[in-house]
């Protein structure tokens, strides 16, 4: 259409752009909405992986504790005979001592004829971190322990019997080639090593003569029998060095599945730091806990009827929240503050405690 020559349109003429303004208006509100959403999405990843390492860390000591703690009750479980009995009624085979003395673990200041492996009458053996002696002048493999930390060992055998021998005209036993048992009656037993798959009651090889006195058999003679695994386990934390990044939970445990039996390293849980024991001693024979000490003798050792664990057990997921910088951790008779190889800041800790009953500890 066309009005006196002149073309005419019939589009809007008031529609118009954004001005810079109200763009710069709008690229603010929405880079503040993308903040926003970054930082929900950053502080959800932080919860999210401190989340994971403090359940990571709950799992590491409550499976480190478990394990002390299945050990501790059964520490001194000879099948049946009393640890206070087992000195004079559990006797040992020179052929099982002789063939794993040199890779025992044991003192290094241990005589030939030492047992000390293998000897019923100490359930538990125990290094306060504060001994003046070393910890390798007491368990020679121990090479790398985390300083300020405990040291632990349990003597016992596994709570089920491996095989029991009942049976009025049964006389041998199918048991592991080389492995480590105790054969007992409940009232008196021995502790040898199978040489074959087929062991008879009252073998004279698993305890000779020059050991037992008995002629013509060791010990037990009569059945009902039962024979248990010998399962001894020495407890300590694996400081950083060589392929172990974090402290960790090890123990030394009996491989007797080898030609050649030897305790040898497993490590249990990441992260544990420092394990420390209290003993809850029974001074007056009352079956009673009197006190609790962390550095007992070893006459008050044989006297305890409790156990207290601390464990000190670290994240081992480095970019977390840390533990407050200023806590001290209190385990017995550590304190972090006076520990000068204590590092606190940029790591999640936490301190688990649990008491134990020990069981076949009884009075003398």
């Amino acid at each position: 259409m066309r009005m006196n020559g002149i073309a005419s349109s019939s589009a809007p003429r008031n529609q118009r752009g954004l001005t810079l303004v109200e763009l710069l208006i709008a690229v603010t509100l929405g880079l503040i909405a993308l903040a926003v959403m970054i930082g929900v999405f950053v502080a959800n990843s932080q919860n999210y992986r401190q989340n994971d390492a403090i359940t990571a860390l709950q799992d590491n000591a409550r499976f480190a504790m478990d394990n002390l703690a299945r050990d501790l009750a059964m520490a001194g479980y000879w099948g049946g005979v009393r640890p206070p009995d087992a000195v004079r009624d559990l006797l040992v085979s020179s052929t099982a001592a002789d063939a794993i003395r040199a890779n025992d673990c044991g003192p290094a200041s241990a005589g030939s004829d030492s047992r000390w492996l293998l000897d019923p009458s100490l359930p538990v053996e125990f290094h306060n971190h504060l001994d003046s002696t070393s910890v390798g002048s007491r368990f020679r493999c121990l090479t790398a322990v985390q300083a300020n930390t405990d040291v632990l060992m349990v003597r016992r055998v596994s709570g089920a019997s491996a095989i029991a021998l009942d049976q009025p005209t049964a006389t041998s036993l199918t048991l592991g080639p080389g492995r480590y048992y105790v054969k007992t009656n409940q009232s008196s037993g021995s502790l040898f090593r199978a040489a074959a798959a087929s062991v008879n009651l009252a073998d004279p090889a698993d305890c000779p003569a020059s050991d037992s006195g008995i002629a013509g058999g060791c010990p037990p003679q009569e059945q009902p029998v039962q024979v248990y695994a010998y399962v001894p386990r020495i407890y300590f934390v694996h400081d950083i060095s060589g392929n172990i990044k974090v402290p960790t939970l090890c123990r030394y445990v009996l491989n007797d599945q080898a030609a050649t039996p030897a305790m040898e390293q497993e490590c249990l849980a990441d992260g544990v730091e420092n394990l420390q024991i209290e003993w809850g001693i029974d001074g007056d024979g009352d079956e009673l806990v009197d006190r609790y000490l962390a550095a007992p003798t070893a006459d008050e050792l044989s006297q305890a009827r409790s156990v207290r664990i601390h464990l000190l057990v670290r994240a081992t997921e480095e970019r977390v929240q840390a533990s407050d910088a200023n806590k001290e951790y209190v385990l017995a008779d550590y304190r972090s503050a006076e520990d000068s190889g204590f590092a606190q800041s940029g790591v999640l800790r936490r301190a688990f405690t649990t008491t134990v009953q020990l069981k076949n500890m009884v009075s003398r």
